[in-house]
């Protein structure tokens, strides 16, 4: 198995009962899904977990992105070639308007994949991801936005809810400069921890209000020294945070270091 290149090949497989798929070792897989795959067959696959399968550039295809309704734990290591988790639609415009969603994803892991520069498209985030609970990125070093592209302009500020993400990790991420694109902000009502630790070029600012929400604004100028802004308190810009409200019991060691 580990010389197979492609997995789903062809449509004449019919897996709609796949509930978990595992994949491990891997080691020539370049593409998961290829070809005219029946995308009904997978709509019952709810984890999907990918190990040590080195020469995979992207997970999903966005049709197959599209057609992924009950998917809720995604899982990555070691990914080494990982560059892309959805492909870049190749399509014209026209024909992909429906926008990809994953309604029931809780939670996201991806650790050790060197050649992954961006998450997910800022469009994701659009209403992409309602149930994310858990995201943890860790030792990717070359991530330079968790979510981009489609900056807007410095006098337009776009919001953001993930209203239900309670932790949140991003782990020796030494190239990572942006949370979001130039001009968002996101709000996590709900966060219960967060972990944002070896990444020193981040610009976005992370703070908390006084309902315990915290933001993530990334702007065009802020000052390193800003403390205070308005009601919020805000951590120094590039410096280590562990947080955690205290609620569910948790503490800064949900996250283990």
């Amino acid at each position: 198995m580990t010389e197979k290149k492609q997995l789903f090949e062809f449509s004449g497989y019919n897996v709609s009962s796949l509930e978990i798929l595992s994949l491990s070792g891997l080691t020539e897989l370049r593409v998961i899904w290829s070809g005219p795959i029946q995308i009904e067959h997978f709509q019952n696959l709810t984890e999907l977990t990918l190990n040590d399968c080195r020469r995979l550039r992207y997970i999903f295809s966005p049709t197959i992105a599209r057609n992924l309704p009950q998917l809720c734990k995604l899982v990555i290591f070691n990914c080494e070639e990982l560059e892309q988790i959805i492909e870049n639609d190749q399509t014209p415009s026209q024909h992909h308007l429906q926008p990809i969603c994953f309604p029931n994803l809780s939670s996201i892991t991806i650790i050790s994949c060197v050649n992954l520069s961006c998450l997910f498209p800022i469009t994701l985030a659009h209403g992409g991801l309602p149930k994310l609970y858990r995201l943890e990125l860790e030792d990717i070093p070359k991530l330079y936005e968790v979510f981009g592209e489609e900056d807007v302009s410095e006098d337009e500020e776009k919001v953001i809810h993930l209203p239900r993400l309670t932790y949140l990790k991003l782990d020796w991420l030494p190239y990572l400069f942006f949370f979001s694109p130039l001009g968002y902000h996101f709000i996590f009502q709900s966060l219960c921890s967060l972990a944002v630790v070896g990444c020193p070029n981040i610009i976005t600012r992370f703070s908390v209000d006084s309902k315990d929400s915290v933001h993530a604004k990334t702007q065009a100028s802020q000052s390193v020294d800003e403390i205070i802004v308005e009601d919020e308190i805000a951590w120094p810009i590039g410096s280590d945070i562990l947080w955690s409200n205290g609620e569910d019991g948790e503490d800064e060691s949900v996250f283990e270091y």
